[in-house]
């Protein structure tokens, strides 16, 4: 198996889901593997949680779901998302919480590729947003590829192999993923690639965001799709979460 989608940061909006499940079915690959945060802020967690136990061959734990687990994640979030974390505890049965459980906190893909959440740095939870965090997390890899979620914003960082295991933050690349056009990953380098978000991006594009990563012809494409935001934001208003969470998702950030 070579060909993989990844998703990551759904965080209960089942709507852009269902609609990045559809254009991955239309792109054909061989696995669906999600970095995590299933949960958290939106309306749908039972549904979310049920059609990606259904369809991912793995799911990474992400701190969102950490916290349903464990009251005493949450109280390191902020106001509206300790709020919908709480509500989404409320919400979820025994099944849930055990598939939660299960899920890994790291997931090694073959030889080259390793997934987490946030960061290789198991020691904190860190947003891996520019070079500096990077070259940080870099030190932590042992695999050429890395894959991870948790900043909601599409990045590839690629450094050199000759730059040795721990690189300077000023040997790191940073890629922008554009929509639909395959990043290479060289043979002789070393990457940190993230999906963005399937529920709530943050980069100013309120698309769904995820990617295909094909080992075969060494590439990272990160994929955007349109949902319905207004169903979503209509049902996040309905059962309660925090308005922001709603108006948030027609402007990605």
């Amino acid at each position: 198996m070579t060909r993989f989608a990844i998703i990551s940061d759904i965080h209960g909006n089942f709507a852009a889901l269902e609609s990045v499940l559809r254009r991955i079915d239309r792109l054909r690959v061989d696995e669906i593997i999600c970095l995590g945060d299933v949960v958290g802020y939106g309306p749908r967690p039972d549904a979310c949680l049920n059609t990606v136990m259904r369809r991912c061959a793995h799911v990474v734990q992400g701190n969102h779901d950490e916290a349903v687990l464990d009251p005493a994640v949450d109280r390191g979030f902020n106001e509206n998302a300790r709020a919908a974390i709480r509500w989404t505890r409320s919400t979820l049965g025994p099944l849930h919480l055990d598939a939660i459980c299960n899920f890994p906190t790291a997931l090694y893909l073959g030889r080259d590729t390793v997934c987490f959440h946030d960061t290789p740095n198991r020691e904190q939870t860190n947003y891996l947003n520019g070079a500096g965090a990077a070259s940080l997390a870099f030190t932590r890899l042992d695999r050429p590829i890395c894959l991870v979620g948790h900043t909601h914003v599409p990045m590839v960082f690629e450094c050199d192999a000759a730059a040795g295991p721990t690189p300077e933050p000023e040997t790191i690349t940073c890629h922008r993923p554009v929509d639909a056009m395959p990043i290479p990953l060289r043979a002789d380098g070393r990457y940190i690639c993230n999906p963005g978000s399937v529920g709530q991006p943050r980069d100013a594009d309120p698309r769904a965001s995820f990617a295909i990563l094909d080992l075969d012809r060494r590439s990272f494409t990160v994929h955007r799709e349109a949902y319905d935001i207004v169903a979503t934001q209509m049902e996040t208003q309905r059962v309660g979460l925090p308005l922001i969470l709603a108006r948030r998702l027609d402007v990605g950030a």
